[in-house]
């Protein structure tokens, strides 16, 4: 994005036409591990940034399609500090740890063609009806799940396709909207207040052809609130 902070201010549309062909473009944001300086001083402990802030920025960047640069600097040996190397573990770890239940995983028996898109696995995927450009992938649970996270990918062979969408859960009364956007592309997490429901959707309120879902995916993370 050009700005070095490490953060997508609002959703991008990836794809670029030329010459005829779809090709993917991601936005890059880049950013330091410390802040506001990318070399190395000595004695700079207090710059190092924290893990919650690093895991905004990640939700920022990669959680809004873009690709995540994350500048490193070696100090006098040639080599990184060894803060440095353990708040990158940390940060993988806590990664890893966001996705180690995938409760849309336990959704209720479905069509094949939907359980594609909650499967865990990017290589299937869910599509609406050709030519539409207003759809919804609904799910149900056989009992509540509790969430504040979602995380939604489009399958990108024909690009990207999403113009404006909501996620919703079912209150018994009528749908109530947790979270929405104007663009998914390769990855969109959407981070939101606690809720408890046993119906899910994803909502597609606008696609420019029939939208392909590859990865719909629901988790409960305890940093979620502290983000937001």
């Amino acid at each position: 994005m050009g700005n070095e902070d490490g953060r997508v201010p609002y959703e991008n549309w990836n794809v670029i036409d030329r010459h005829g062909y779809l090709r993917w473009r991601p936005v890059e944001a880049d950013t330091p591990l410390r802040k506001n300086h990318w070399f190395w001083h000595p004695n700079d402990e207090a710059s190092l940034k924290s893990l919650n802030e690093l895991l905004t920025t990640y939700d920022e960047t990669v959680g809004r399609g873009a690709q995540l640069m994350l500048g490193l600097a070696p100090d006098r040996r040639g080599l990184l500090s060894d803060s440095d190397v353990a708040r990158l573990e940390e940060l993988g770890k806590a990664l890893r740890a966001r996705t180690e239940h995938n409760l849309a995983l336990d959704h209720s028996p479905a069509p094949t063609e939907v359980s594609n898109a909650l499967d865990g696995n990017p290589d299937t995927f869910w599509t609406a009806p050709l030519g539409s450009h207003h759809s919804a992938l609904d799910i149900l649970f056989p009992k509540p799940v509790t969430f504040n996270r979602a995380v939604t990918m489009e399958w990108l062979n024909a690009g990207q396709r999403i113009q404006k969408y909501s996620i919703d859960v079912w209150t018994g009364a009528g749908w109530k909207t947790v979270a929405a956007g104007e663009a998914v592309g390769h990855k969109k997490i959407d981070v939101f207040s606690t809720v408890t429901a046993t119906r899910v959707r994803l909502n597609i309120l606008s696609s420019t052809d029939a939208a392909v879902i590859r990865e719909f995916q629901l988790y409960s993370t305890e940093e979620s609130e502290e983000a937001k």
